[in-house]
């Protein structure tokens, strides 16, 4: 190790003692402040002890002469107690009296408010009643006019359909209906009794003169005209909301096709 390398350790020993030397001396102060701050302190709580030590005992002594004060209130108010009693005695034959005369008083207007609310309460109904009735009046009159005028309007309905062209034709046409109903339902018949018979054979109007077509529409009109009144009179004993559809017969008419 040569004496250059030794110095500069040295030196740079020395300067890191230095160093930890001046550390300790800043710690060492910071502690002397605290302690002097926390010497202050507590020379600050020991006078605040002192004084809060001092007021308690002034208050001891307040204590003691309210608890003589007390004393003397204590026997100042029994005697007032006794006085009170003896007073006490004195009204209280006055006071059984008084509320033994308020008991009948309450007894007496309990019963008139009772006679009051009977007589209200009959009152009352009577009134509800007479309302009741005179609304039952009035809807009776209600219905019975609103009855009226259906019943009408169900009549005038009716009479014109039965005036109209439209009730007519459709009297026509069931009644040409029916007969091609009745010619189908005769080539059903004949078709399961004679099997071997060639029902295309027969057609509606084969073998009728137009003579004779022209004599039959008469007498399907005719037949339409008497069917007329009894349809009507079927018309108006059903029920209004439920209308005949004419294509009933058109259905039954498919349904037997099939």
């Amino acid at each position: 190790m040569s004496y250059n390398a030794f110095m500069d350790s040295t030196r740079c020993n020395a300067v890191r003692h230095l160093h930890e030397t001046e550390m300790l001396m800043h710690i060492t102060h910071d502690y002397r402040e605290r302690a002097r701050r926390y010497q202050r302190g507590y020379d600050e709580a020991q006078a605040r002890y002192l004084a809060a030590e001092a007021r308690y005992q002034a208050s001891e002594a307040e204590r003691q002469v309210l608890q003589e004060k007390v004393g003397a209130s204590e026997e100042r108010v029994r005697a007032l107690t006794a006085e009170l009693d003896e007073e006490k005695g004195a009204h209280t034959l006055a006071r059984s009296e008084l509320r033994a005369a308020e008991a009948r008083l309450a007894a007496a207007e309990l019963a008139l408010a009772s006679r009051e609310q009977e007589v209200e309460n009959a009152r009352l109904r009577h009134l509800e009643l007479e309302r009741g009735l005179n609304n039952l009046e009035r809807k009776a009159a209600y219905h019975e006019a609103r009855e009226l005028e259906a019943r009408e309007q169900a009549q005038n309905a009716v009479r014109l359909f039965r005036e109209s062209e439209e009730f007519h034709d459709l009297l026509a046409e069931e009644g040409v209906n029916g007969l091609i109903q009745g010619f189908r339902d005769f080539r059903n018949q004949l078709r399961r009794l004679l099997p071997d018979f060639d029902v295309n054979l027969l057609q509606p109007g084969a073998g009728v003169e137009r003579g004779d077509a022209a004599e039959a529409i008469p007498e399907v009109t005719e037949v339409a005209s008497e069917v007329a009144p009894a349809a009507a009179e079927a018309a108006e004993e059903a029920p209004i909301g439920e209308p005949a559809t004419p294509g009933a017969a058109g259905a039954e008419v498919v349904e037997l096709e099939t």
